[in-house]
C-alpha cells in the first residue's frame, strides 16, 4: 500500500493504492499527518476494508467538490505530508512536503501550487520523496496522468 497522491488544505485529498498483486485488507490501517514535528491520525479505516490490487481509497478534506467511491471523509487534509501505517501500527510508507517533517523519506518532496502531488503512472517508490513526487493534475481514485 502507497501513498500515491496528495493535496493539502480543507479540499485536499490522500490517495492510497493497493500496488500488490493481491487484495490487500486495510481496516484498521491509519493515515497520519504531520503538522509542527509530530504525527497525528487524519483517519483510520474502517474494519474489513478491502483493495484489489491496483484500486485506491481515498481520504478527503470537507471542502472537497469531486467524488470518490472508496473513502472518507476528514475535516481537513493538513499539515506537511502524510504516513500511512498498517493495524499493528507499522509504517508503511509517507510523503513529507519539507526536510523537517517526521512524515519525509529520505530528501522532501517540492511542494506544487494549485496541483497534487503524485506518483507516477506505475506508483514508482525509491523512499525518496523528491525523486517519487510531482507535480501533477489532481485525479484522486484513479491513475495519475
Amino acid at each position: 500500500m502507497k501513498v500515491n497522491e496528495i493535496s493539502l488544505g480543507p479540499a485536499g485529498f490522500v490517495e492510497l493504492r493497493n500496488t500488490g498483486s493481491t487484495t490487500a485488507d486495510v481496516g484498521g490501517w491509519t493515515v497520519r499527518s504531520c503538522a509542527g514535528g509530530t504525527a497525528r491520525i487524519l483517519a483510520t479505516l474502517s474494519p474489513n476494508t478491502v483493495l484489489p490490487p491496483g484500486e485506491y481509497f481515498v481520504i478527503v478534506g470537507s471542502a472537497f467538490s469531486g467524488t470518490v467511491p472508496n473513502g472518507l471523509v476528514v475535516d481537513t487534509v493538513d499539515g506537511s505530508g502524510v504516513i500511512a501505517r498498517n493495524r499493528h501500527g507499522a509504517h508503511t510508507d509517507s510523503v513529507g512536503l519539507s526536510s523537517s517533517s517526521p512524515c519525509r523519506e529520505d530528501g522532501p518532496a517540492t511542494p506544487c501550487d494549485d496541483s497534487s502531488l503524485g506518483r507516477d503512472s506505475a506508483s514508482r517508490d525509491t523512499d525518496h520523496n523528491a525523486t517519487d513526487f510531482a507535480c501533477r493534475i489532481p485525479s484522486p481514485g484513479e491513475n495519475n496522468p
